[in-house]
């Protein structure tokens, strides 16, 4: 029961904090992928600089093992990085979302589209059993390697953990800094203007901020002997779904306590998100000029087909960008570098030739983006 306690209140966390910092919304990510609206962005580096500094201290003192804060690093996997990350970009690049995001902005009730972001809840599970049969396929032809092993930067440069976590984190912090400075960031106005400590928290939350609370949430996941990511998270819920049903799969063997908090960790992202925007203060444009949710097929389809894709990348590849990017580059993994490097590059090259193709039209996202959510 403890296991899932804990996962559960750290997803949740996570989910209201996806919500608050505006992960949830369509227009801000595809301003990230189009570096039209960068806040996503440089909360996500903002949140790699700080987890990575306190792993660095941690280990600098000489205090991580003690208290648990010696970072998961993922194994490296060979050119699956490559191909997962490559089918995840593009799910990303359609849809907008990220397995976190998605069920983050079904519990915040986002989105104009009917039933789309519950669609591609059902594309998550999709994905994850379309891995289940593609998996030996590929670890036989070579492109999941079968010998995994971690392997970082660091390790590679022969260099102390905690020197290169430290300066790494620093890096990431100057950036968005320089982010900040040099490309624009969506400013959404409040119904009412914000008065007091209260209406700062139920207002939508800095970049700053709410990095610097992704990055502590990465680190007390570690310190509870778990890891924050989603597509591992989902594969959890699915795995241990089939086994209380009585029919466990090959991907998800056994059933413990780390399945049990990956999996309350999904499990949490819904409730958190739902209490973020049910506390948040009302957009002007929202109250003024609510926009309908209307029933569009394809964009269900769409949602359905793109979150299927981009998880089966998430598992193919080792993460998501949560569990590949804002919890993994910390740790220096090499394969998750190669991972979220290659989907970013993948998802904005979609994202730009959509723009230029005139399929997407950021000025109507974010008027939407404005009117529907908080």
């Amino acid at each position: 029961m403890r296991p899932f306690l804990f996962g559960a209140l750290t997803g949740a966390a996570f989910g209201a904090l996806l919500y608050k910092v505006g992960a949830t919304r369509y227009s801000r990510v595809m301003g990230m992928l189009t570096l039209r609206d960068t806040k996503v962005m440089k909360f996500a580096f903002t949140a790699i600089g700080v987890a990575s500094i306190l792993y660095g201290l941690a280990a600098a003192l000489g205090v991580a093992e003690a208290w648990g804060l010696v970072p998961r690093v993922m194994p490296f996997i060979g050119s699956a990085h490559l191909l997962g990350g490559a089918l995840f970009g593009i799910g990303m690049g359609v849809s907008g979302l990220c397995p976190g995001t998605c069920v983050a902005k079904t519990g915040g009730r986002g989105g104009e589209k009917k039933f789309a972001t519950p669609a591609a809840m059902v594309g998550l599970v999709a994905g994850v059993l379309l891995y289940a049969v593609v998996k030996d396929p590929l670890m036989q032809a070579g492109v999941i390697a079968a010998n995994q092993k971690p392997l970082t930067l660091h390790g590679v440069l022969g260099l102390p953990y905690a020197a290169v976590a430290l300066g790494w984190g620093a890096l990431f912090l100057v950036i968005a800094l320089a982010a900040d400075r040099l490309t624009p960031e969506k400013a959404y106005e409040p119904d009412r203007p914000r008065r007091g400590v209260l209406d700062a928290i139920r207002g939508e939350w800095s970049w700053v901020a709410a990095g610097a609370v992704g990055g502590i949430l990465v680190v007390l996941a570690t310190a509870q002997g778990g890891y924050l990511g989603f597509s591992g998270a989902i594969l959890a819920v699915v795995g241990w779904g089939a086994h209380l049903v009585g029919h466990p799969m090959e991907i998800v063997p056994r059933v413990n306590d780390d399945i049990v908090w990956r999996a309350a960790l999904i499990v949490g992202v819904l409730p958190g998100a739902f209490l973020a925007a049910a506390l948040s203060l009302r957009s002007k444009a929202a109250v003024e000029a609510p926009a309908p949710k209307v029933l569009d097929g394809r964009a269900i389809a769409r949602s359905f087909s793109a979150a299927t894709v981009m998880t089966l990348g998430a598992l193919v590849g080792g993460g998501c960008t949560t569990g590949a990017f804002i919890a993994a580059w910390p740790t220096l993994s090499v394969g998750s570098l190669a991972m979220a490097g290659t989907f970013f590059v993948v998802s904005m090259a979609v994202a730009n030739g959509r723009l230029l193709a005139r399929s997407l039209d950021l000025g109507a996202a974010q008027s939407v983006g404005d009117r529907v959510y908080d």
